[in-house]
């Protein structure tokens, strides 16, 4: 429930600026209005793609996408690992990489957070 969220915002003094929402994450996304400033992906792994390529029409110019858990505690790594929320990881992780739209930096803190933003000129780079 967002109960907890919500009292830890009243606690932080904030509350009055976050606009909580409940429900499915793909059909709350289509329901917004950017920009966004920051977007916070942590969520079901096997549509991590599908919320990536949902929200990043929405960053606003010079805002940044974490994904959180990108390393799924070296699993990605493991070539032996083939569970859904491996693969469906692994399938974000390459995304981004190939994406000519942003540019990113996976961080190795934890289990990973990989930050992404849109490239300034949002065209390919030459290659």
């Amino acid at each position: 429930t967002t109960a907890i969220a919500r009292r830890y915002a009243e606690e932080a003094g904030v509350a009055d600026r976050i606009d909580f929402r409940l429900g499915p994450a793909l059909e709350t996304i289509a329901g917004l209005d950017g920009p966004f400033e920051l977007v916070f992906i942590d969520a079901d792994k096997e549509n991590y793609v599908n919320y990536y390529e949902a929200a990043l029409p929405m960053l606003a110019d010079g805002g940044l996408m974490v994904v959180d858990n990108t390393l799924w505690s070296g699993r990605v790594a493991d070539p032996d690992e083939n569970d859904d929320n491996t693969s469906a990881i692994r399938a974000l992780n390459d995304r981004v990489l190939s994406d000519p739209r942003v540019e990113n930096v996976l961080l190795t803190v934890r289990d990973g957070m990989n930050l992404v933003w849109r490239r300034a000129d949002r065209q390919a780079p030459a290659r």
